[in-house]
């Protein structure tokens, strides 16, 4: 949205190059990234406020709180320190990535220091005991710890999978961990 007075914009290929470059690209994200640097005069602080391509809420995670990896949908990732690396995660089975709302790429955000993702409506946050299952429409995700399990199944009964508005296939989400839910993924506030 804007950055203050003595902010400097950056935009690279970061400092892994061209290849982190292209995994970046297969996780949603761009080629190219934008570091800001604050140079005014010591004491004195400036801001970088962010926006998002759609209406959603900014959520604001450490890494170093959730064991340094967090795994979020594709396109989550807004911004981050610049010790954080966007890696590629994927789904563990065929169904999960045709039939998930979240693709065979999710992403993996490890590192140290803050990332910002973003998540279209009611931002929800369960925590999972060990064991414990949550199942949500597919495309809810927005982010998960990587302790928990992810699966794709179908809706049981054809009444349901017709008629409920849920589609035919269901996300599984297995504790223990955290997850992060949205109420109005991006493709549900299109259509």
């Amino acid at each position: 949205l804007y950055m203050t007075r003595h902010i400097k914009m950056e935009t690279t290929l970061g400092a892994d190059g061209v290849s982190a470059g292209f995994k970046r690209m297969l996780t949603g994200q761009n080629l190219f990234i934008s570091d800001y640097t604050y140079e005014g005069p010591e004491g004195t602080t400036g801001t970088v406020a962010l926006g998002t391509d759609f209406p959603s809420k900014i959520l604001r995670l450490n890494l170093e709180e959730y064991g340094g990896k967090i795994v979020c949908q594709k396109s989550a990732f807004l911004a981050g320190s610049d010790t954080v690396d966007i890696e590629m995660a994927f789904t563990k089975s065929l169904t999960s990535g045709f039939f998930g709302g979240e693709g065979f790429v999710l992403q993996s955000l490890t590192g140290k220091g803050d990332v910002f993702v973003k998540a279209g409506g009611t931002l929800v946050r369960r925590d999972l005991k060990e064991g414990e299952s949550l199942r949500v429409s597919s495309g809810s995700l927005v982010a998960m710890t990587q302790s928990v399990d992810f699966d794709v199944s179908m809706m049981p009964g054809i009444k349901n999978a017709m008629f409920g508005g849920e589609g035919l296939f269901i996300t599984t989400l297995t504790g223990p961990g955290a997850v992060w839910l949205q109420g109005m993924p991006a493709d549900r506030m299109i259509s």
